[in-house]
């Protein structure tokens, strides 16, 4: 708990601290550690990702989740400083399964979340990569909704408030981590949530190196998640594939 940010300690209660200990604990000494914590109504299920904190994880863990055509329904991302000093990344993720052309969605079954571990882990040690071919499960088009990109001043600090508001649809997390990727920008934290069809992304950002984020920096991130939301928009393609 105490090694948590405030953020963290604001959105869960004691008995959700004490499973999330347990799911760290049990890491050890893996690369990372990827166990359902909660169980929720219409098929959704609450999953704790738990790796060394590293630019790009968060686009690994998505590139993983479209792989297996998961779909984020709402997530949490937090870091935290260990004891011995080393920076951990302790993901909240609620999941389900994309629906079916029928509209039906499958269980998600501690099999899938096993799968979804390996997958993770692969793209962590660097057996896997993405490039481009898996295919996004579905888009969802609107002509009347559209995208928005703002960014707010964080702790004072020199980071921002990136907000990404936008049609939902699976894939959209992986599309704009990887454009933040791309950008060199650590992403501190994440709140992710859907409403009504409307996605709402917030990641707390700073630079690689600690330095205040500049103007010139967020107007290019703007636009490279505006091209990015763009191109994911059509027919676009997502690749994860292993290395031999």
């Amino acid at each position: 708990m105490a090694s948590m940010p405030t953020s963290y300690r604001e959105a869960f209660d004691d008995d959700d601290v004490a499973l999330h200990a347990q799911v760290v604990a049990r890491r050890s000494g893996s690369a990372t550690r990827v166990e359902i914590w909660k169980d929720l109504p219409e098929r959704v299920v609450g999953i704790c990702i738990v790796a060394d904190d590293r630019p790009g994880l968060l686009s690994q863990i998505s590139a993983a989740l479209v792989t297996l055509e998961v779909d984020v329904v709402s997530a949490h991302a937090y870091c935290r400083t260990r004891v011995d000093g080393a920076r951990e990344a302790v993901d909240f993720l609620w999941i389900r399964r994309v629906a079916r052309a029928n509209g039906s969605i499958g269980l998600i079954r501690p099999r899938d979340v096993a799968a979804i571990g390996e997958m993770v882990d692969a793209l962590v040690r660097g057996s896997a990569k993405f490039d481009a071919s898996v295919r996004f499960a579905r888009v969802i088009r609107s002509a009347t909704e559209t995208t928005r990109v703002r960014f707010d001043d964080g702790a004072g600090d020199g980071t921002m408030v990136l907000t990404v508001e936008a049609t939902d649809r699976p894939g959209l997390l992986l599309v704009v981590t990887k454009a933040i990727f791309r950008a060199g920008l650590q992403i501190l934290g994440l709140r992710a949530t859907s409403e009504e069809g409307r996605a709402i992304d917030r990641f707390h950002l700073a630079e690689l190196d600690g330095k205040p984020l500049v103007q010139a920096r967020l107007l290019s991130l703007q636009m490279e998640i505006f091209s990015a939301l763009e191109d994911g928009e059509g027919d676009s393609t997502h690749d994860v594939t292993a290395s031999p």
